[in-house]
């Protein structure tokens, strides 16, 4: 597949969509008590923010393009204002050398990455056959909670207000059925590009459950799709596990992380 920036525009034109779901779900759950907000640079770029929890999760700007230079300011100002240091992520495709010498400049480096890969579905051997449940209604997700909560592992309330959001804007979860997993992948399609992410159902200590995330891309290949993403941590199992069903890598992201704050010893 072409990695033209047509697609990569539409990639991450969707992935927003889906963000904003998920934020719009938390700032409507319990009286915002986290504190949620967000400002939509474009429909490709997004800064959110979670005042009453302090970590890179939730407190981001994605999607930050070498035009965006101006604009870093005022947003770095508005998480300052709310006592938040941000996280924020550069794409391949849209970054320059005047990007990075302005982060730079500013006392923010590389702290990771990740890649976008995509591709048309096809449906691994054996996916439909996994021990998943495609969840359908708020009913089936109050009742996988459950499981998890009898076995230990339920649910914080923002990724329950995360997942009903997204089941009311017709995404797809998807849950491994054995009693106490925490495993789950969510699906997003919007005009013809599907993404398709590992989830948690609850809080979980272990290695990522990839049998929803196979499950959602065996029944993504039936439906008419352009493409679907995927993200995964670089050069990971996962990486490696996608690269081998066909998907190729369309952009690579890059974590900035500010050196304000870090705990750094001299050695």
């Amino acid at each position: 597949m072409r990695a033209s920036l047509r697609l990569i525009r539409r990639i991450l034109e969707t992935e927003t969509a889906y963000r904003l779901a998920q934020l719009r779900g938390l700032e409507g759950s319990d009286g915002n008590v986290l504190g949620i907000a967000w400002q939509q640079l474009d429909q490709g770029a997004l800064a959110q923010m979670a005042r009453r929890r302090p970590v890179p999760a939730y407190n981001r700007v994605r999607g930050v393009r070498a035009d965006h230079v101006a604009a870093l300011e005022p947003l770095l100002a508005w998480y300052r204002a709310a006592g938040v240091r941000a996280e924020l992520e550069t794409i391949s495709a849209y970054c320059d050398a005047n990007l990075v010498a302005e982060l730079v400049r500013r006392g923010y480096f590389q702290s990771g990455f990740r890649v976008m890969l995509a591709g048309r579905p096809c449906q691994p051997p054996s996916a439909l056959s996994l021990p998943v449940q495609k969840i359908a209604s708020a009913a089936q997700l109050d009742a996988a909670w459950q499981a998890a909560a009898v076995a230990g592992t339920g649910a914080a309330p923002e990724l329950q207000a995360q997942w009903r959001a997204a089941l009311a804007t017709g995404s797809s979860l998807y849950v491994r059925s054995t009693p106490g997993s925490a495993g789950a992948a969510i699906l997003s399609i919007q005009d013809g590009i599907g993404y398709c992410a590992p989830a948690a159902l609850a809080p979980t200590p272990h290695e990522l459950d990839v049998a929803p995330l196979l499950r959602a891309i065996a029944e993504a290949a039936a439906a008419p799709l352009e493409c679907l993403c995927v993200e995964a941590d670089l050069c990971s199992g996962l990486h490696h596990q996608l690269l081998g069903l066909g998907f190729q890598v369309v952009f690579v992201r890059a974590r900035w992380t500010s050196l304000e704050g870090l705990n750094l010893r001299a050695r």
